[in-house]
């Protein structure tokens, strides 16, 4: 019963796999055939297609398609090889998909919502907050002639939902030390942090309109400090819920 339940569970997350990549790609698909269709005239929208690569974003629903991609060629190799009782994934295959989602993808997924309400975890949580308080810190109005209320909820809203369904259909091992997956999210919103202030000598604007808000006052050099400091949050939540829903096995082996 247990090597069904497993086989099941393998399955399931193909599915999530599959339904992540079509969900984001399909949804990229969309918004570039809108905003080409609107940037002869906007030029707004000119500089907001120009620059989409470096939204923070984009960066998240990039990785968690990085994720799937990888997530996809694991799961096919553990079903391949099923009949073989001793059979591992690659170490590093498997220890850089583990790396991904715990370091980076996961505080990612909630820090977005900081970035995009104020950065990544820190996506759900701050876009929705900032967005709620005034939109304009975070999502100018002028998006909404490309950006539909669906894919406004893809970006911020169902990469939630991704995360969740590796959480609860992946078994998982809480390291015993952090120091390397603190330290892979650290370099993570470090890098994207000089994205935007390259981006902004570069073009002379703040991608995000809450740092031209606060650039010049004492809370510019706070806010990257709170955003560290939910993804961090976030970071050692996820390892709770891994102990909901799998039991206590945390900290049984060590990231070297």
């Amino acid at each position: 019963i247990k090597i069904n339940i497993m086989s099941s569970i393998v399955y399931l997350r193909i599915l999530g796999y599959v339904a992540t990549i079509a969900m984001h790609v399909g949804n990229m698909a969309y918004l570039n055939f809108n905003i080409k269709k609107e940037l002869i005239d906007d030029p707004e929208l000119k500089t907001f297609g120009k620059l989409q690569p470096r939204y923070f974003t984009c960066w998240t629903f990039f990785l968690q398609i990085l994720h799937a991609i990888v997530g996809l060629i694991c799961d096919y190799l553990i079903i391949s090889n099923a009949k073989n009782k001793v059979y591992k994934l690659p170490k590093y295959l498997k220890g850089f998909k583990n790396t991904l989602f715990s370091a980076v993808l996961w505080p990612s997924t909630w820090s977005q919502d900081v970035i995009y309400t104020g950065f990544l975890q820190v996506v759900f949580t701050v876009f929705w907050s900032l967005f709620l308080y005034d939109r304009q810190l975070i999502f100018p109005t002028f998006v909404d002639k490309v950006l539909t209320t669906t894919s406004n909820h893809i970006m911020h809203t169902a990469i939630v939902g991704v995360v969740l369904w590796e959480v609860i259909f992946l078994p998982r091992t809480e390291p015993r030390s952090h120091k390397r997956n603190l330290f892979h999210l650290t370099f993570h919103l470090l890098l994207y942090f000089a994205v935007l202030v390259y981006t902004y000598i570069e073009h002379g604007v703040w991608i995000y309109p809450i740092f031209s808000k606060l650039y010049g006052t004492i809370f510019f050099p706070i806010l990257p400090i709170i955003i560290g400091v939910v993804a961090i949050g976030f970071y050692y939540l996820q390892w709770s819920l891994t102990r909901l829903f799998w039991g206590n096995k945390s900290k049984a082996k060590k990231i070297r």
